[in-house]
């Protein structure tokens, strides 16, 4: 790549800020980032060796639309992800704790490096906006960061510059002595020993030499200095009917001050099990505070708990994973956060976030249990902060979970774009309405001009993967795959490839992605869709065949997928019949999977009258499609968009826009030639 404009060389890499690519110097590597954490790069280029705070970074990037500078934490966390570097021994970006962060590497300009415009507007809509990889790498980035943090357990560095030392007391028992459990309360000491000693830096005591000692009648600073230690971790056991509480403490030898104090609540249960519990926590809960670094993130997060922020990275980890075991874990370790920390509000959006993603791959009973539990989780957001900016966003997928109050939803998304005050999420949200509504060209400009979501803020919409709807057949297999390298286990991008290698005629590769699908898909109803997508293209899934009947018996859960089958077999009255019976829940997947089933109709169902009557009677119609037509026009002044020629002939004439307008008449000629290559044709096949 030659050098441009904005363009430099940070220590081994090649830094192109027009593009938000970071490139090795030996052109093995390339990477990209989102284009404010290269606004926040360019700026540490340009005070090379100062250091720059997370406020100063907040104030000049975010312009105080962020309350914590936990998005600067996240900044720093992806372009010290593409860098390759390590925060604990850094080549490229050192945090200096209590103060910010600093550039270390050498920076060397390629030509001319333009100071970033105080208007980050326009650079945040600028260069590279329109490349739709870019935010891909960014979750990537952000997903070693959580997979660092949720499953490195006892092996996190602790203070980098010097050794920290400790020594463990043997426990007590507080309250009534049980002699019975004495073995379980010093098995305690030893076991925290053993777990702790394995943490980078920490010097942990002789327990030999402990036993000799009594902390009781000496003071804390004359037990330390014996010890030659510069902390003690001192704790008991009492005990409450069927639960034992145990209580740890860290003190500082120096002066006396408790620095550290946990409480474990453990149910009665086998008893070992309940030690190996307290240890892990004991254990992760100090990796975290005696890391400055660690104990930063944590408070910026929200929390003061280590126990609630480990469950919290932990629930992030799972819910970008995306699959429905998964999401179910994360979901599980956010509660976990709360219950550790009940004010800390974003585990509460954690929940949020990973039931939202859940519930696009279930069925009618768990999206409704779903439902209740995303509108709990608004309850308690609105009770600790009624001001808190992800109300917005929580409303929105309140709404869109429950399959309904779609022209309530795109009536308000309106007047907020309209009144200049609308939430980061609302052009991606109404370019996903015009995505199902085939407005696929005015749905592109909106994801060009739309905020980029950092990683994961909380919100309903993902630009990055909603450009990739757009994309024809051969482009989307690729895109997929590269998303795919992030996200191995990804149930919607592994049916998508599949698909469209089925389309494309690749049918072993095809396979392989299927099966991958199915593993992953717990549920089931996406897969499913898939398997039937390829049963139809490759003529095993006809009219009048057991393995149809056996597919239209699956019960309503199915509708949508049942519907598709039928229309892809010609038979409209039969796909008539099953949309027509859509659970209201499952109205979203009109949205999201019919402009997409379309592609994979026979010949002339999505022209046919009775077709549109029923998107009609769906309110998925002519009426939807015209008012979104409207909504355009309405925010022109604003966003800068208009109508497709073809859109505005379409409205002027008062018709329903069938296909989509992005694709052009020769492309479309090549999906329908894709589409009939293993067979004489789809109506061939139903006849």
């Amino acid at each position: 790549m030659a050098a441009g404009r904005h363009s430099l060389k940070i220590g081994e890499w090649h830094v192109y800020a027009d593009t938000c690519t970071l490139s090795a110097a030996n052109g093995a590597e390339q990477t990209k980032i989102t284009p404010r954490s290269m606004d926040v790069l360019v700026y540490l280029a340009e005070n090379a060796g100062a250091v720059i705070s997370a406020t100063e970074l907040l104030d000049k990037f975010w312009q105080g639309t962020i309350s914590s500078d936990h998005a600067v934490h996240k900044a720093i966390a992806e372009l010290r992800a593409a860098f390759g570097d390590d925060a604990h021994k850094p080549k490229y970006i050192k945090t200096v704790p209590k103060r910010g962060y600093s550039l270390v590497a050498d920076v060397i300009p390629h030509g001319e490096v333009t100071r970033i415009s105080e208007d980050k507007t326009n650079w945040w809509h600028g260069a590279s906006i329109g490349n739709s990889l870019k935010f891909t790498t960014t979750l990537g980035a952000a997903a070693v960061v959580l997979v660092i943090l949720a499953w490195s357990d006892i092996d996190l560095a602790l203070n980098q510059d010097n050794d920290i030392s400790l020594a463990i007391l043997p426990f007590s028992q507080d309250g009534d002595v049980d002699s019975s459990k004495q073995f379980f309360v010093d098995g305690l000491s030893e076991s925290l020993i053993t777990g702790l000693s394995k943490l980078s830096q920490l010097k942990i005591s002789s327990p030999a030499y402990e036993r000799e000692l009594n902390p009781r009648r000496q003071s804390v600073q004359e037990y330390g200095q014996r010890l030659g230690v510069e902390h003690l971790l001192e704790g008991s056991v009492q005990y409450l009917g069927d639960r034992a509480r145990v209580t740890v403490q860290l003190i500082r030898v120096e002066d006396g001050v408790h620095q550290y104090s946990e409480q474990f609540d453990l149910d009665k249960q086998d008893i070992f099990q309940i030690q190996d519990e307290i240890v892990a926590n004991v254990v992760t809960s100090l990796s975290i505070h005696l890391d400055e670094n660690q104990r930063s993130q944590m408070r910026d997060w929200g929390t003061s708990n280590a126990i609630a922020f480990e469950r919290f990275m932990k629930g992030e980890f799972y819910n970008n994973q995306f699959n429905p075991k998964d999401f179910e874990l994360a979901i599980e370790n956010h509660l976990a956060a709360i219950d550790q920390d009940p004010n800390f509000i974003n585990a509460y959006l954690g929940v949020v976030s990973a039931a939202n993603n859940y519930a696009v791959y279930s069925g009618v009973e768990k999206i409704q249990e779903l439902s209740q539990l995303i509108d709990e989780m608004h309850r308690e957001v609105a009770r600790l902060d009624a001001s808190h900016a992800a109300l917005d966003s929580i409303r929105a997928i309140q709404l869109r979970i429950n399959g309904n109050d779609y022209r309530l939803q795109e009536s308000s998304l309106r007047e907020e774009i309209l009144a200049g005050n609308a939430p980061e999420f609302a052009l991606a949200h109404y370019a996903l309405f015009l995505i199902g509504a085939r407005l696929y060209d005015e749905a592109e400009q909106f994801l060009d001009v739309a905020d980029e979501v950092d990683p994961f803020q909380i919100s309903p919409d993902e630009i990055w993967d909603y450009r990739h709807m757009v994309a024809l057949p051969q482009d989307m297999v690729e895109l997929r795959k590269q998303q795919l390298l992030e996200r191995p286990n990804h149930t919607g991008m592994l049916g998508a490839v599949a698909r469209n290698l089925v389309l494309l005629g690749r049918h072993e590769e095809a396979q392989a992605y299927m099966e991958r699908q199915r593993l992953s898909d717990t549920v089931g109803i996406s897969s499913n869709f898939t398997s039937i997508v390829a049963g139809v293209l490759t003529g095993s899934m006809l009219p009048g065949s057991e393995q149809l009947q056996q597919q239209y018996a699956l019960g309503r859960n199915f509708n949508f997928n049942n519907g598709a089958l039928s229309f892809m077999l010609g038979d409209i009255e039969k796909g008539i019949e099953f949309w027509s019976n859509l659970p209201t829940v499952h109205k979203r997947r009109l949205i999201n999977n019919a402009h997409i089933s379309e592609v994979y109709f026979a010949e002339s169902v999505v022209d046919d009258q009775r077709y549109q009557e029923l998107l009609e009677q769906l309110d998925f119609g002519i009426s939807w499609q015209h008012t979104l037509m409207e909504g355009v026009i309405a925010m022109q002044p604003v966003t800068g968009i208009g109508l497709s020629a073809e859109a505005r002939q379409a409205y002027e004439s008062q018709q329903f826009m069938s296909r989509n307008n992005l694709w052009t008449d020769s492309q479309w000629a090549t999906i329908r030639k894709f589409r009939m290559l293993h067979q004489d044709s789809l109506q061939a096949n139903t006849n």
